[in-house]
């Protein structure tokens, strides 16, 4: 096994413990497989304590899950063109972001990404950003909600 994972919550989101993103050469095929494969079961894969890892090293990753959609924000201090940087001081970062209540990324294009890839480096006390399982948010969701998903629904 290249890692193991430790589930945060039952049933959404997994620490991964005893393996390092760090490094130049490609992931192991088995290690990109088993990424996959976690990312289905636990919807989210956190991988504490891996310093900071240079923008080239997170596209490489990125693109071993799969295709890149390029980021139309960009940043003078981005690691990378293809990496929105985001920050509560706009000399680091876009700032603002996602500050208009909540959100599901990606959703605004024509084909969303299955995969996304963060890197916190630093984040500020009080900063909260969220990750919710939305199978089974829609799912608690009364009768009237239900009918505006099936609406929803009708209209793609």
């Amino acid at each position: 096994m290249p890692y193991t994972c430790k589930p945060i919550l039952p049933h959404f989101a997994a620490t991964v413990e005893g393996f390092s993103l760090d490094g130049r050469d490609p992931l192991p095929a088995e290690v990109v497989a088993r990424i996959k494969d976690d990312m289905k079961h636990y919807r989210v894969l956190v991988f504490k304590g891996q310093g900071r890892l240079s923008g080239e090293r997170q596209v490489q990753i990125s693109k071993q899950l799969g295709t890149i959609e390029s980021t139309f924000y960009k940043h003078p201090k981005s690691p990378h063109p293809d990496i929105f940087r985001v920050s509560n001081d706009e000399r680091e970062g876009c700032v603002g972001v996602g500050r208009t209540g909540w959100h599901i990324d990606g959703t605004f294009q024509w084909k969303p990404f299955k995969y996304q890839t963060m890197h916190f480096h630093s984040v500020c006390e009080g900063g909260e950003t969220w990750f919710v399982p939305l199978k089974e948010f829609y799912e608690m969701q009364d009768q009237e909600i239900g009918s505006l998903g099936q609406v929803l629904d009708g209209l793609q």
